[in-house]
This record gives C-alpha cells, structure tokens and sequence, in this order.
C-alpha cells in the first residue's frame, strides 16, 4: 500500500472482513499483515490497499529453500482459482540475487509446475521473496492474488494523464464519513476516480461532477458507465470558481487540485486556490466535509489562512507515491458564518449539461 495510507487499509480490513480478520501488530509503513479465514475473493473488493497478498514464512538461509516446497504451488493455484482461466498466462519472480543458480532453479521449477512463462518485465503472476520480517532468518514468500494491482480499477476505461490514484481517492471518501444522505460535488472531477470511488463505497443522496473540459466530462461519464453507476450522479460543465449553483447545497466536496506539473502551472494555482476555496464555501452546507488533495503544499496552506474565516482545517494526511507527497485536507465548512459573496447568478459558469 502507499505510504500514509496504513491506517485507512487496517479500518478498511476491520470493517469489511469483521471477526475473519486480524491485524498484526509490528507491521510496516508500507503493508498491513493479519490472520484471515474466510474467502479469498472478499480480499479483491478492498478499495485502500494497492494489492493483496498470500504470505508464508519459510525457513532456510537462502532463497533455495523454497525449491521442492509445495507451499508455493498451493499459494499460486490459489491465487489462480480466483480468477477465469487464462487471467495469468506468465510469472515474475521478485527476489534477492536473481541471478544465481538457485534462483534459475526455482523459476525454471515454477514455470515446468505451473505452465506459466517467465517474464520479468509484463506478467499477471506476482512472486516475491524476501527476508522474513522482524529479522527472522527465514524467508517470506508473497503471492499477489490478482493479475493486476488492486488499485488498477477495471472501471477505468478512459484516463487522464495524472488521474488521481485510486487508493488514495477511496481513502479520501472514507475521510468524509460516507452517508446515504450525503449531497456530494466533486469539483474538476477529471477522470471521475473520486466520483466514482464515493458512489461505489456508499450511496448518496445525489452527486454532482462538475469540469470545464468536455473530454474530462466524457471520460468520467465512460468511466461511471464501467462502473455500474450511469444514472448514480449529474455532471456539469463548469469552472469551479464560478458555479451555476445555489448557496448550502452540498454536505461533501471532493477535489484533486492541478499542482503544476502535468496539468496546471503554479502560477495559475496561485489564482485558482483562493477562488476555488471561496466558492466551495458558497455551496458547502455548514458542517460540510471538504476532501482536498494538493501537491501544492505552501501555497494551499497560505491559501487556507484568509479562507480560515469559512474552512476549519481538521486534519491532513500525507502520502508518498512515486516521488510525489501530496497532502489530503480534511477542511470543515464553519457554522454562522455567512455565504462568500460571488458573481451575478447569471455570471456563475454554465448550467449542467447532464
């Protein structure tokens, strides 16, 4: 899983694997370890986690050990009965000194037992190995029981370059206390991951999309077609600083901010901030939860000190993906406090095209 996102896996496991489950302490910043008994397949609906594994500990000083050991066959036949025939055609090996003799041994005896092909760049069958955790002087082994990482959704269909991690959008919602009463506004919505994140974890009161970018609108509306949602939410083509809406609309906002890099410019953020921040307080009902993501630290949090007067920053948490750590912001709309003033009702952007 990414890094930050530990203590959303370990609520996740817990809520939906119940009494089956049982988290270990002594994990790490990157997995979460814990006895299971029930069905594997409920392991594949966890939206938080980038993959799940089979993990058992072998003894011995060198990888070798494994050479002969059924266990590995049995965590590989599991993992493949989970799935259609023909969902793993290859395999790849993850392991210390991949190139000794030994290691040659034990991928030639994985390929001859299983009939898969042995292809370390591009395969659906994931093996690692690795020192036992705590230090131990055996071996872990771990076998991916998808032919993809988890957080490689099958509903996105269409993406856009820079769409939102998905792990990190459902851990998002979660920040939200999802509700069947929620009123939920996805602002810039992109490829639609948070939307479609949201209304897959729970279901809502009504959602609303909204983007400038027609392909954007399209995308998402493909991408909550793949779903299983169409019909589950509007979308509307609008710029998030100037909404055709009314004032105390929304109970949720959820938005992946532009952070300079491959969409927007730092420069163009430092203008769009503030205004975003001050509009979603016009829609937001009081007491309304809104979800940002920013890779553009300093100047959100400078952002946030005049927009301090509508949002109450209530938490922020880190995550640390692939070079990048952007921050979730866990924002409360204030009670009492008045509506931002904004444009003319007939100047707010465009009315929702469906």
């Amino acid at each position: 899983m990414l890094d930050g996102l530990v203590p959303f896996v370990v609520a996740e496991v817990e809520r939906v694997l119940g009494g089956r489950a049982r988290v270990l302490a002594g994990g790490d910043r990157t997995a979460v370890r814990f006895h299971y008994s029930g069905p594997l397949a409920d392991l594949l609906g966890l939206r938080t986690p980038v993959a799940a594994y089979l993990l058992t500990s072998v003894e011995g000083r060198r990888p070798s050990a494994l050479l002969g050991d059924e266990r590995l066959f049995e965590q590989v036949e599991a993992a493949r009965r989970l799935h259609p025939p023909g969902a793993f055609s290859s395999f790849r090996l993850s392991v210390p000194g991949a190139g000794s003799a030994a290691v040659r041994r034990l991928r030639d005896e994985l390929a001859a037992r299983t009939g898969l092909a042995d292809d370390p760049d591009d395969s659906e069958l994931l093996l690692r190995i690795r020192r036992a955790h705590g230090g131990g002087t055996g071996w872990d082994l771990l076998t991916r029981l998808s032919p993809r990482p988890l957080s490689a959704r099958s509903w996105r269909v269409w993406n856009l370059p820079g769409a939102l991690n998905a792990t990190i959008a459902a851990a998002m919602v979660e920040l939200s206390r999802p509700g069947p009463s929620d009123r939920v506004l996805n602002l810039m919505c992109g490829s639609g991951t948070l939307l479609v994140e949201r209304l897959a974890r729970a279901p809502a009161a009504s959602a609303l999309g909204c983007d400038l970018d027609l392909a954007a609108l399209e995308g998402t509306r493909a991408n909550l077609a793949a779903a299983g949602l169409t019909g589950a939410t509007a979308l509307a083509r609008m710029d998030a600083t100037r909404l055709a809406l009314g004032e105390d609309r929304f109970d949720v906002l959820l938005a992946d901010l532009p952070y300079g890099h491959r969409m927007g410019s730092h420069e163009g953020n430092a203008a769009l901030y503030p205004a975003m921040l001050e509009e979603a307080a016009r829609v937001a009902a009081p007491g309304a939860a809104f979800l940002v993501l920013t890779h553009d630290l300093r100047l959100f949090e400078r952002c946030l000190v005049p927009a301090g007067r509508w949002w109450q920053a209530e938490r922020a948490v880190q995550v640390f993906q692939k070079g990048h750590h952007p921050v979730v912001h866990l924002l409360r709309r204030r009670s009492g406090t008045a509506a931002p003033g904004g444009p003319e009702p007939g100047r707010r952007g465009r009315a929702p095209t469906g």
